[in-house]
């Protein structure tokens, strides 16, 4: 047990390592970076679709509207993560359409090969109701009627695992408002430029982190640092330090609070969040019965899907926690398993780690 203990140390110490050193743009390791000139420009590729929907609201009691962004190709026959993104205090659920070009970016970086779909939704921040204030009041209106209406209406994933919360300013700031507390419904917030109305630590982490650093997945904050309210940004990166909360802070160098923030910022956190699981796919199940012997048997061909050993289409943590299950193991020692011994030199060992790591998060 102290050898897998150490095993596992080892391994994810090298993959640290290993993803902090720059590589192509299309790597996790390489973000968050400023985006290439024309990301944010229509070009002659595959689009998406945007339209209004209409919910009945529980928090506001009236029809609500929302934009939503469906990927190209999108299809019933398929399951779809969902991110939530959210607008500053002036705007509304056009905000980003009209001046954020989000579907834009998205459908470039779909082309690129840089992200896996998911759809969009672009909800009106501000759900006013008679003596409630209308902005903490969304949180409702996302929870109970929006995520419902999504969920019922349109072919997505309901767990977690595929629900993502971003937005700019004042969407920012509800990003991590709503997003923190509830990480076990959102392991994905990107916070923009976050306004002051983002809640005091406590608030935020009200169990001191432990339910965050369970859950989170990726908490992604940006800021130009000629922004005027980039204490609220700082505030919540020096809280996750001091309590080893996982967070990837983007601070832009000489920028302020503006659209040159934040459309680099939903460029970067898009890829991010499918990097860290957003759009991984769960192969659908009528009876799903997990037994104890449930760890996924990996095919003994070594293509270019090597390193895959869980075979769910990319490369990633979960195959080397999988892989970590049999470090060390040898040839005819009953644990072998010969598609973990990616080298054929007859062990399973760090060789086999740096393989994976030489292609973790290729997408096949």
């Amino acid at each position: 047990m102290k050898r897998k203990c150490l095993s596992v140390l080892l391994i994810a110490f090298l993959l640290v390592s290993f993803l902090c050193v720059p590589a192509k743009i299309s790597s996790a390791a390489s973000l968050p970076a400023t985006p290439p000139s024309g990301y944010d420009q229509v070009k002659n590729v595959p689009h998406g679709q945007v339209s209004y929907i209409t919910y009945q609201s529980n928090a506001t009691n009236s029809q609500r509207r929302a934009r939503i962004y469906l990927p190209p190709g999108y299809s019933t026959s398929n399951k779809y993560s969902v991110m939530y993104l959210l607008h500053g205090i002036g705007g509304n659920e056009d905000e980003w359409y009209n001046n954020g070009a989000p579907h834009v970016i998205l459908d470039n970086l779909l082309a690129a090969g840089l992200i896996q779909p998911f759809i969009l939704v672009l909800p009106y921040g501000n759900a006013t109701a008679s003596g409630v204030d209308g902005w903490e009041n969304f949180t409702k209106d996302l929870l109970e009627s929006l995520m419902p209406y999504i969920e019922k209406n349109y072919s997505v994933y309901t767990d977690p695992q595929h629900r993502a919360i971003a937005g700019l300013s004042q969407g920012g700031a509800q990003s991590m408002n709503i997003g923190l507390p509830n990480v076990d419904k959102f392991p994905y917030i990107g916070g923009f430029s976050s306004s002051p109305i983002t809640k005091q630590n406590n608030q935020l982490f009200p169990d001191g982190g432990t339910k965050a650093r369970a859950n989170l997945k990726l908490l992604f904050l940006s800021c130009g640092t000629a922004d005027n309210l980039i204490f609220s940004n700082n505030r919540v990166r020096d809280y996750c330090k001091t309590n080893n909360i996982p967070c990837t802070e983007w601070l832009l160098q000489g920028y302020g609070h503006d659209w040159t923030v934040w459309k680099p910022s939903l460029w970067n956190f898009a890829q991010m969040a499918c990097a860290a699981g957003f759009t991984n796919q769960t192969p659908a199940t009528s009876t799903p019965t997990p037994t104890k012997s449930a760890t996924p048997t990996p095919t003994s061909t070594k293509s270019v899907a090597t390193g895959d050993l869980n075979n769910d289409g990319i490369i990633n943590m979960a195959d080397v926690i999988l892989l970590a299950t049999k470090f060390n193991a040898v040839s005819g020692d009953g644990k072998y398993v010969a598609a973990y011994d990616l080298n054929n030199d007859g062990v399973i060992n760090m060789s086999d780690v740096i393989i994976i790591a030489s292609k973790f998060n290729t997408v096949h």
